[in-house]
């Protein structure tokens, strides 16, 4: 932490920062939210120091002094948003503790002296943060996607999983314990959020069963599943306000709601023209220096549970984003997505900011790439979607741009299995896929192909979505739509990957993907890809065992590494967890 302290009052975010701990409060929330009320933009500067997608982001505890960030470099970073706010360069402090995979959430506990991240690996490191060292490491059965610290105790948090099951764990306990399991669902769990006033409550958002209401005292039951009689619907985010009194929840190709603590009926549910939810994760969280905006969507509104249109959108980032946070002390966005940028917005305009408060400066705005276009850029560069992040760079990845908009494309159009695109396309990856597989070396698996956490080329700033054919996106997106079937849980990562991971040779122990658990299946999904032609009988089975067994070899992989790093750390190998 010294080595990135403070930058005094050298503008208006200190200033904030100041008032906060010597001024009248009172005074200071009052010019805050007329501030913020008057503005319909926000000024915009990029944060830069990330080599990847960056899928998780969080402020630190009591004035959001830092930002910890993480992402597809496997990276955790530690930003002073004052001095990244008035510098023109200023660097992040990289935490020492590097993950074997993709990163998906982050959490500071309440003295900002430790951060727990967790992600694709299996595992949640725990970090000293004036160090920069790793304390710990708590194992996992597979990917974590949620974590929370309990807000009255620092060595309590609990993680959620794509294995089901939200897991309570105590950083005193001793290696050989068990973590306490507060849920076991056979579908994934996508975020978990303890009651900020009410600390033996958690909120969870579930794949299949929606968002539901735990008591760590009732393990296994859930007290409240929201939604009413529409409950079991993909949810992917959720969180509480600062009293623990109301809910905010994303769920899949559906608008977001507001939900009170003890209505299983929404209170709200808000929309907006280009506000799209689909392809891959999504973040929301709650403004306002009381709570009073979600999503940029004020709540204050007479008459009606449905609010319609938002009261402010933010346009900068060129493709999908991942997170949003808020800082009530300085009125700050950050926002984070595929283009390795962290985007930090404020009602103040800083040194090297873009932007205005009226929403007159017109950002630049792109197409989005065509089918062909991914494909050349793939097949030009070489070396598929690999990424080992050795060149360090931290400008716009024009492949991975392209394979989001690859996926919007796809997902608003949908699937056309007798596209005669497709069947050009099918070739050109068949005769990719064969070359890169007489080429290529055998490695660990911890290059990632790609990895994402959420959202869209244009959206609310405290919301993220997928681009639709909204005349405010600053992306061209096509015009169709339509539904889709779901698919089993234990197949979803092979749907979700399989046509990229013949696309550049590699087995399913190097899939990094966070996409939206439940994709459209491919026309070329399974053996499509090695034959134009139709497959004989009896391949879909085969293709289904492969997986499974591509699967296991990827999990036992991951766990002996995870493994050979607590005997490192000289850490007896903590079990992964059950029922206490």
């Amino acid at each position: 932490m010294k080595e990135v302290k403070g930058c005094g009052m050298r503008s208006s975010v200190g200033f904030l920062s100041q008032r906060r701990l010597f001024g009248n409060p009172l005074m200071k929330e009052e010019f805050q939210r007329l501030r913020l009320a008057g503005c319909t933009s926000l000024y915009q500067k990029d944060m830069l120091g990330h080599f990847g997608c960056v899928n998780a982001i969080e402020f630190s505890n009591n004035g959001g002094e830092y930002l910890v960030s993480g992402g597809d470099d496997r990276r955790v970073l530690l930003w002073d948003m004052e001095r990244v706010l008035h510098a023109r360069s200023a660097k992040p402090l990289i935490l020492k503790g590097e993950h074997l995979s993709n990163i998906f959430c982050l959490a500071f506990d309440s003295t900002n002296k430790r951060v727990f991240s967790g992600g694709n690996d299996e595992q949640v490191i725990l970090h000293d943060v004036e160090q920069g060292e790793t304390l710990n490491v708590f194992l996992h059965d597979d990917a974590v996607y949620g974590l929370s610290v309990s807000p009255v105790n620092d060595n309590v948090f609990a993680s959620s999983s794509d294995d089901g099951r939200v897991l309570i764990w105590d950083t005193r306990q001793p290696p050989h314990g068990e973590p306490f399991c507060l849920a076991n669902y056979p579908s994934a769990f996508h975020s978990v959020m303890f009651n900020p006033a009410e600390p033996r409550l958690l909120a969870t958002a579930n794949s299949k069963e929606g968002v539901g209401l735990w008591d760590i005292r009732k393990p296994r039951t859930s007290l409240l599943r929201y939604g009413g009689s529409m409950s079991l619907q993909s949810a992917m985010s959720v969180r509480f306000n600062s009293a623990g009194t109301q809910l905010l929840a994303l769920r899949r190709r559906l608008p977001p709601v507001l939900y009170e603590l003890h209505s299983r009926l929404p209170s709200f549910q808000f929309d907006n023209q280009g506000y799209f939810n689909s392809c891959t994760m999504k973040s929301c969280c709650f403004a306002g220096d009381k709570d009073q905006i979600s999503l940029l969507f004020r709540l204050a509104l007479p008459g009606g549970r449905v609010v319609n249109g938002a009261s402010m959108v933010l346009k900068g980032h060129r493709s999908i984003v991942n997170q949003v946070r808020f800082n009530p002390s300085t009125s700050m966005i950050c926002s984070s997505g595929v283009e390795k940028v962290i985007k930090a917005w404020s009602p103040y305009q800083q040194t090297e900011s873009l932007g205005d408060l009226d929403g007159c400066v017109e950002n630049k705005s792109r197409s989005l790439y065509s089918h062909e276009e991914y494909i050349s850029l793939v097949l030009n560069s070489g070396s598929g979607l690999r990424h080992d992040y050795i060149s360090q760079s931290i400008q716009e990845d024009p492949r991975m741009m392209a394979f989001f908009d690859s996926l919007v494309r796809r997902e608003i159009e949908g699937w056309s299995s007798d596209s005669d695109s497709d069947l050009s396309e099918g070739a050109i990856l068949q005769l990719h896929a064969r070359g890169q597989r007489s080429t290529r070396a055998v490695g660990d698996g911890a290059g990632v192909l790609v990895g994402v956490g959420a959202a869209s080329p244009v959206h609310p700033a405290a919301a993220t979505g997928d681009s639709d054919r909204s005349s405010s996106s600053s992306l061209a997106a096509p015009e169709a739509s339509v539904a889709e079937p779901l698919l089993p849980r234990n197949r979803q990562r092979h749907h979700q990957s399989a046509f990229l991971l013949d696309l550049v040779g590699e087995d399913s122990d190097s899939s990094g993907f966070w996409l939206d658990p439940m994709p459209r299946p491919s026309p070329r999904d399974n053996s499509t890809l090695s034959s134009p032609t139709s497959s004989p009988a009896g391949a879909s089975s085969t293709s289904s065992s492969t997986s499974s067994e591509d699967e296991e070899r990827r999990r036992v992989s991951t766990r002996q590494r995870n493994a050979a790093r607590r005997r490192r750390m000289h850490f007896p190998c903590r079990p992964s967890g059950g029922a206490p």
